[in-house]
């Protein structure tokens, strides 16, 4: 450590702060709805504060009541403030009483443990105590946030304040129980350049953190159908590679394209505003007969294609039935007026050997098809052509008699947004 000198070290952490702080400001005068990033820039003003209180301090000898005082709320500040930047990015509400709590927990008892005569030992204790916690809910932020928030940078942040932790938890053992170090120069050389590499992953990341969530929201977008809120055809197939990746086998599932009948006359009769209402009003009804697991998407004007997962033939027939009974059941609301609608649906399932849904699809096309012609208003079901015979053709989804009892017994779940995103 011949080499580094601590008054040296110190100037470039406050470099390093400052330029920080002018990065989140700029981003923030960018994106002002981007709050957390004021707030991040607020938490390196107040570390980059107390730095400058310390400037040409020696590392070896305790800070006076007062003065330890202002410098440790000041770091405790910074902590405290990083974590409600956190929150807010994460979509949770800050909590402005509990920062300011541990901002002054975290500098208040130094001087007054201090002023009562308490060892030096005992009070830097209770500073590092209070800073690790704020250090910890850094964390705890971090690790709570679900499975469908989670972003692979999140971890350069957490590796951080994971490092800031440790070294707080043993520089308490080291107070209590080896205060000599303390005295040594390179004590403090060594404790500000393990700053310089905490506090350059927790910005770099907190950049990269939001690149990806960005990121993400744009992917989201482009596979998103943005009147419905289901996937597009893009997010279709999406979803449908993301769930072939999680298993080694064929899939096994069926397809259901249903179509809006006389959608053209709703459209012509109650406007486009009143189109969009019938769509929007038909893809929530949708959601209420589809399990979790399967994959809603709007195919195109009027057309919405569902893939049952992991379903045979005769379950098929039954969702399928009854997401005819749901459209029909009640009548839409457009504009203050009652519209009754229905929806042809043509069925089929993905055959064993297929790799892909597109034969399938073409079948319930061509069931779509079938229900038109003979119709609307009812299910068209087309099987694959079993080894030795032609492909069937599509015929009226009649239930047979063991499933009709069957269909009022079935337990429909709803189908999330998140799956579609």
């Amino acid at each position: 450590m011949a080499m580094l000198d601590f008054n040296t070290l110190q100037v470039a952490s406050i470099s390093s702060r400052l330029a920080f702080v002018l990065v989140f400001l700029v981003t923030l005068l960018r994106h002002p709805r981007e709050v957390y990033f004021g707030v991040w820039a607020s938490a390196l003003c107040s570390s980059l504060t107390a730095s400058l209180l310390m400037l040409g301090d020696p590392p070896n000898i305790p800070l006076t009541p007062v003065k330890g005082c202002v410098v440790y709320v000041l770091y405790g500040a910074s902590l405290a403030l990083s974590w409600a930047g956190l929150r807010l990015f994460y979509e949770r509400p800050a909590c402005i009483p509990q920062v300011v709590l541990l901002a002054l927990l975290s500098g208040l008892p130094y001087g007054a443990l201090l002023a009562a005569g308490a060892s030096v030992a005992w009070s830097l204790s209770t500073v590092f105590g209070g800073i690790a916690l704020s250090t910890a809910l850094c964390i705890v932020e971090i690790l709570r946030t679900p499975a469908s928030m989670r972003l692979w940078t999140q971890y350069i942040v957490l590796s951080g304040f994971g490092g800031y932790l440790f070294i707080f938890l043993l520089t308490i053992g080291v107070v209590q129980f080896a205060s000599e170090h303390l005295a040594s120069p390179e004590g403090g050389v060594y404790a500000l350049l393990f700053d310089l590499w905490c506090g350059v992953f927790i910005q770099v990341g907190y950049l990269a953190m939001v690149s990806e969530r960005a990121h993400l929201k744009l992917s989201r977008l482009a596979e998103t159908d943005p009147l419905t809120g289901l996937a597009n055809r893009r997010g279709l197939f999406a979803a449908i590679r993301r769930r072939a990746g999680r298993t080694s086998s064929p899939p096994r599932c069926a397809i259901l394209l249903a179509d809006i009948d006389h959608f053209k006359s709703i459209n012509d009769t109650h406007g486009h505003e009143g189109g969009d209402a019938v769509l929007i009003g038909f893809a929530e009804r949708l959601r209420s007969v589809m399990r979790k697991d399967d994959i809603i998407a709007r195919w195109g004007g009027e057309e919405f294609l569902i893939v049952l997962d992991q379903a045979e033939s005769s379950a098929a027939s039954i969702v399928a039935e009854r997401l005819r009974r749901t459209a029909e059941g009640q009548p839409f609301s457009v504009n203050g007026t009652a519209v009754t609608v229905t929806a042809s649906i043509g069925v089929s399932i993905v055959a064993a050997g297929e790799e892909g849904i597109e034969p399938a699809l073409s079948r319930a096309d061509a069931a779509l098809y079938a229900a038109k012609r003979d119709g609307r208003n009812r299910v068209c079901l087309e099987w694959p052509a079993a080894p030795s015979q032609p492909e069937t053709r599509a015929v009226r989804a009649e239930p047979p008699s063991g499933l009709r009892g069957a269909m009022d017994d079935i337990s429909i779940g709803e189908q999330p947004r998140s799956e579609m995103a």
